[in-house]
């Protein structure tokens, strides 16, 4: 128990887990997430929806009658996935061109300064607001996965430039010159030298990373941007965009004119899940590190 963030961390993404698969089996929890237009209550009067927290419903309901207890539950699966690979895509991106860019000269230094430059004079808010609200990505059939690769692409070059930063330094050991020295290809440097020796910062720092991605689009949720959308006709001639998703983030922006009207009774617990998360992953990243830290303490 030396370890406490570890533990600590474990446990709570243990419960994440356990959500994600066997939620849908959790008592009070609809899977379907059916729609119930309307309902009579005990005194035989006829009900419709929004339906207030009951035994029924532990948090109410939307405006279609679903049981939000159920979306929150069943949405667990589908946010993590979608932050795990919006950090994943991320890390895929950043690490190859960080290594391409070790001397800190040539064409791929160029690319990885510039990245990390231009995204850096504004909050990545502002700037993933502004790139998923562009019309052509807003009614695109494919949103989710565009939504995906802007939110990758916009931290990619920050990726980049830090393991730019510690290939370099690591280009500069002993053991890597050694490398050079028996005269091993790139390719057999890079996973004989350099990977394993970034190994345990990069997993860290994707562990950060996932808890960063996390408070990222759940502030796109507040302001009401939907990661998965479509046009629907509610009137004459009258659309309007409409959620598709069950995802923590979609019923935020889903009930966010209850934050106008300063009703926190439902939309206080996807904020909760969204901020828990991000604690896991922190506390986690940090577990790992005093991990790393101490077998690398052990092995000088």
């Amino acid at each position: 128990m030396k370890n406490k963030a570890l533990w600590v961390g474990g446990i709570m993404l243990a419960i994440i887990i356990i959500v994600m698969y066997f939620g849908a089996y959790f008592p009070k929890v609809d899977p379907t997430l059916a729609e119930v237009k309307h309902r009579w209550n005990e005194n035989n009067r006829l009900m419709l929806p929004r339906y207030a927290p009951s035994d029924v419903n532990i948090l109410g309901s939307d405006r279609n009658g679903v049981d939000n207890f159920s979306k929150l539950i069943i949405g667990t699966k589908e946010t993590i996935y979608l932050i795990v690979g919006i950090a994943l895509v991320r890390y895929l991106i950043g690490i190859p061109l960080g290594l391409l860019s070790y001397r800190n000269k040539g064409f791929f230094h160029v690319i990885t300064s510039c990245w990390n430059q231009i995204f850096s004079y504004l909050p990545t808010f502002f700037s993933a607001a502004l790139l998923v609200s562009i019309p052509y990505f807003l009614f695109n059939s494919y949103r989710m996965l565009w939504v995906v690769l802007i939110l990758a692409i916009l931290e990619a070059g920050r990726v980049a430039y830090v393991i730019q930063q510690q290939t370099n330094k690591l280009s500069k050991e002993l053991f890597v010159e050694a490398g050079h020295a028996l005269g091993l290809n790139p390719l057999r440097l890079v996973k004989s030298c350099y990977l394993p020796a970034l190994l345990p910062e990069t997993i860290v720092n994707f562990c950060m990373d996932v808890g960063k991605v996390a408070l990222l689009i759940g502030q796109l949720g507040i302001i009401g941007i939907f990661l998965s959308q479509d046009w629907v006709e509610i009137g004459f001639f009258t659309m309007r965009i409409s959620n598709t998703s069950s995802n923590w983030i979609n019923v935020l922006a889903d009930h966010r004119s209850d934050i106008y009207l300063s009703k926190f009774a439902f939309i206080f617990f996807p904020a909760l899940a969204i901020m828990y998360t991000i604690i896991t992953f922190n506390i986690l990243g940090e577990g790992l590190r005093k991990l790393f830290n101490r077998r690398g303490n052990s092995v000088v």
